[in-house]
């Protein structure tokens, strides 16, 4: 039966439609149509609540001149959707709906949904050291994959120390090549493991290298099986720099002046970035997440739960920020930025909302939670509870 749950599912992923066309002034579109769910609506979502939603992001997307995608969704019925700007903003390319944009930071829920799953295959533990998987110095031995998920490994940042060590930027580096300069420099750590947290992208980097050495396949490889194909992202990858194809979505950053980013050497390295991926595509991995198909309920929620000291009502989970928030509880969400590209991927469990930002320009493209917040304030309706209510967040 699940098996079968899945397959339906996948089917009515693939069936919705794209219901936003670019005119010609480039406005943003907005729609309400419904990704259709294993999981039958209650009741329909209340017009006030499309309208108000509706209002606050046309004058977001007017008063910013946004360029990138937003799509917005409660219980994966999508209530606003639309791709405004361009994907050269100099030459006046328009962004098209399709335009895969890299994701930055927003690559870690996906790194760690994939993580969690190989625990509940039984093939690594959360308690396993990472010398376990991968060939580093003895200082590493007492680093688990549960310091590296919650970023309480106390290792620095791998970009700091490969600027110093690399004596030749022109070519790209890749996981391996961390690994190496690790191995051969060993860079000091900030503080001994588990003694408190630091966002550190070198954590994610060694979990997509654990994941290859695991599945005995390239990171690009394995997203594209455990989470792309089955989620039904069909414009998402993770670009493959040892490939000779570019995928022709695949779309740059800008600068604050508006000039397109050129890769660099860090670009080949993956896990703490490296997806490339569109607004409707990571609704559709949020449905999948919703609906516990592609990890179960029981995981996802301590990947919710805070697993470091709340601190300014925030704090991080697994692969997740966490924040407190006085009138709508736990938020889950995660930011990204990493050249010129700008997003924030934000679950609101108490309503069932959930909203995705994704801009390839600096311009426009800063978020404040409090102030989003502001477009699912509804004073005439009381806020309906989601399918699941979350009980258990950067």
């Amino acid at each position: 039966m699940k098996y079968y749950l899945i397959f339906l599912f996948g089917l009515v992923i693939l069936a919705c439609t794209d219901t936003t066309n670019a005119d010609k002034k480039n406005e943003s579109n907005i729609t309400s149509n419904s990704i259709d769910s294993i999981i039958p609506q209650k009741s329909a979502i209340p017009k006030t609540e499309i309208q108000t939603i509706n209002n606050y992001f046309r004058k977001f997307v007017k008063r910013r001149r946004f360029n990138g995608h937003i799509t917005i969704s409660k219980n994966e019925e999508i209530v606003f959707d639309t791709t405004s700007g361009y994907s050269n903003i100099r030459k006046r390319i328009p962004l098209k709906k399709n335009a895969a944009i890299q994701l930055a930071s927003v690559t870690k829920p996906i790194t760690a949904t994939v993580i969690l799953q190989l625990i509940e295959e039984g093939k690594l533990n959360l308690n396993d050291t990472i010398t376990k998987f991968l060939e580093l110095p003895k200082q590493y031995k007492k680093i688990t994959i549960r310091h590296l998920l919650a970023h309480r490994s106390g290792l620095s940042q791998y970009y700091y120390y490969c600027d110093h060590k690399m004596d030749n930027k022109d070519h790209l580096i890749y996981n391996d090549t961390v690994i190496c300069v690790i191995n051969f420099h060993n860079p000091e750590h900030n503080f001994r493991p588990d003694q408190k947290h630091y966002y550190s992208n070198t954590n994610y980097m060694l979990l997509a290298s654990i994941i290859e050495v695991i599945e005995g396949k390239r990171y690009s490889e394995v997203l594209k099986t455990r989470i792309f194909d089955k989620c039904g992202m069909m414009d998402s990858f993770v670009f493959d720099f040892k490939k000779a194809s570019i995928p022709k979505n695949l779309t740059l950053g800008h600068t604050q002046w508006n000039r397109v980013f050129e890769f660099d050497y860090l670009d080949g390295i993956v896990g703490d970035k490296g997806i490339f991926s569109t607004a409707q595509d990571l609704i559709k991995f949020d449905a999948f997440l919703n609906n516990d198909i592609i990890i179960s309920d029981s995981i996802k929620q301590i990947a919710f739960t805070p697993q470091n000291k709340i601190r300014n009502n925030k704090s991080y989970g697994y692969g997740w920020r966490l924040k407190m928030d006085p009138n709508f509880g736990k938020l889950v969400y995660h930011t990204g930025w990493w050249h010129g590209n700008r997003h924030i991927y934000l679950k609101i469990p108490k309503t069932g909302y959930t909203v995705i930002i994704i801009s390839n320009a600096i311009r426009g493209s800063v978020y404040n939670i409090n102030e989003l917040l502001k477009a699912f304030n509804f004073p005439t309706i009381e806020h309906s509870s989601s399918k699941k209510d979350s009980i258990v967040i950067l």
